[in-house]
């Protein structure tokens, strides 16, 4: 929005909580990385640890429960409820703190979102892919979480895209390739209206 006048307090009150909320998400995920290696759950560091970032785990295992696998991927649901906070909040106050900045700042926030989802589900689908040329052992716990997550979006496209006679699986090749022009052309262009609508 053009004409407003810079206010320092609100942009250094927004770079700190971007930052703030930036270190606070990587100490969840050491949290959670570290209880993959079952540390000692007494030392100074994982009480430090435990009390930073349990009550946003429980938060997120509390209302948007997610395990797949014998995994538990709330966690990484939190980090990216953190991340849209701190880009939204960090955003608003930098330009302003203005009431008419909150629909386009959590405008460009979702789909800011959005983009992060898509690079996921493209991630995902090019090991759904791999996987179905190097037939890996289904007891594989990566392999497990893979076609776990991938199977209940692929299974739409299964009466349209049946495996070949090579019993090879082209589904996660055409989901890959629709998320990447989902991605590429619709969300840009979502940004750029956003943006415009914003400085006009």
């Amino acid at each position: 929005m053009s004409g407003v006048a810079v206010n320092p307090f609100l942009v250094n009150l927004g770079l700190f909580i971007y930052y703030a909320i930036q270190i606070y998400i990587w100490i969840v995920i050491i949290r959670v990385l570290l209880t993959w290696i079952n540390p000692n759950p007494y030392s100074p560091f994982m009480q430090f640890l435990s009390r930073a970032a349990d009550p946003a785990l429980d938060l997120a295992r509390r209302y948007c429960p997610l395990a797949l696998g014998g995994l538990d991927f709330s966690p990484i649901l939190a980090i990216m409820a953190l991340s849209l906070l701190g880009s939204f909040l960090g955003r608003w106050l930098i330009n302003g703190a203005s009431p008419a900045l909150l629909l386009p700042m959590a405008a460009l926030g979702l789909i800011q979102l959005l983009d992060s989802l898509a690079w996921i589900l493209i991630a995902l689908m090019a090991a759904r892919l791999i996987m179905s040329f190097v037939h890996p052992s289904p007891y594989n716990p990566i392999v497990r979480v893979v076609y776990g997550l991938s199977e209940p979006l692929l299974a739409p496209l299964r009466r349209f895209l049946p495996p070949g006679r090579t019993g090879l699986d082209w589904r996660p090749l055409l989901f890959l390739l629709l998320t990447w022009l989902i991605k590429s052309i619709l969300l840009v262009e979502l940004a750029r209206l956003v943006v415009l609508a914003w400085m006009s």
